[in-house]
């Protein structure tokens, strides 16, 4: 077993940040019952923030650094792309969750043949159609009321608006990765990802209104118990960044290593499930492995033109 693991290293780190991922949706599940998705973010990312900053002081990488507003825009989009999934994720189950998530390789590669004219080809083309149905499956807009079986308008509308602004995040990354290192583009996220949930949270102590709970909320004080999962919610993100890193940093073929990572869709569907969420119904489930099929084409696809 030992000796599968050693030759296999990439796939092995990415499997345990699938894993740390699920459990880091599991405890903001679990917080949810109690704590606004804006704040569980808030806490999430003020953790990671203490590991970034920790992870630059250790780095001997060193890049001139151009395109500040760049930085800016990746880290609001990424932030407005993680309200939107901890929301989800407070709200509907935790396979759904993730699975709207997944929806960002469908939007970057539209983003990349709309602005940079990049060839999709036929698979990328397959791809988002398989992927587009699965979306239909899960969100049924033309279902009505007696035979709904998905996820209600809200809470779908919010999850592929947080599969766009991932994409719109990630499409960033890759100019900014000629002028800055990894660990600083990530912090410029985290840190921006602290801040925004933290004026949300300013906001939210003097205005309530319950159509944007998803972005504005009062502050809850945790109790000891909801303290100890927010440690733990810190612990499984902060785990999920070393094992993703360490999964790419040695990995021989990356399109692999992205194909793995949708493991956490199961995982979290899994994990979701032992928590108390529903079977996802027949369509939902279809959806789901639709989108997952649809990216996997896409991620895939992307690492061949890359090498």
């Amino acid at each position: 077993m030992l000796r599968i693991i050693k030759h296999n290293l990439s796939i092995y780190f990415m499997i345990l940040a699938c894993l740390d991922f699920a459990f880091m949706g599991a405890c903001v599940k679990i917080l949810s019952t109690d704590i606004p998705s804006v704040e569980l973010m808030f806490f999430r990312n003020i953790i990671g923030l203490v590991f970034m900053l920790y992870l630059i002081k250790k780095s001997k990488v060193h890049k001139e650094g151009k395109h500040f507003l760049l930085l800016v825009f990746r880290g609001i989009f990424g932030t407005l792309s993680l309200y939107l999934f901890f929301y989800n994720v407070s709200n509907i189950t935790l396979g759904g969750a993730f699975a709207f998530q997944k929806t960002a390789p469908i939007f970057i590669s539209l983003i990349a043949f709309l602005f940079f004219k990049e060839n999709i080809g036929i698979k990328g083309w397959l791809g988002i159609f398989i992927a587009f149905i699965g979306v239909l499956f899960i969100v049924q807009p033309f279902a009505n009321d007696e035979i709904h079986t998905g996820f209600d308008f809200k809470n779908s509308s919010l999850g592929i608006l947080s599969g766009f602004f991932a994409a719109l995040a990630l499409t960033s990354v890759r100019e900014l990765r000629k002028f800055y290192t990894t660990e600083k583009i990530a912090l410029s996220f985290i840190f921006i990802g602290t801040i925004m949930p933290l004026i949300s949270m300013i906001l939210g102590e003097f205005y309530h209104y319950e159509k944007f709970d998803f972005i504005i909320a009062a502050f809850v004080m945790p109790n000891i118990w909801e303290w100890f999962i927010i440690a733990l919610m810190g612990c499984f993100g902060t785990l999920y960044q070393i094992h993703a890193t360490k999964s790419y940093g040695i990995a021989k073929q990356a399109g692999i290593v992205a194909g793995i990572s949708y493991l956490d869709v199961l995982f979290s569907l899994i994990v979701g499930i032992i928590l108390g969420d529903n079977l996802p119904s027949f369509m939902v489930f279809i959806g789901i492995l639709g989108i997952i099929v649809g990216g996997l084409i896409l991620v895939i696809k992307k690492k061949k033109r890359e090498k």
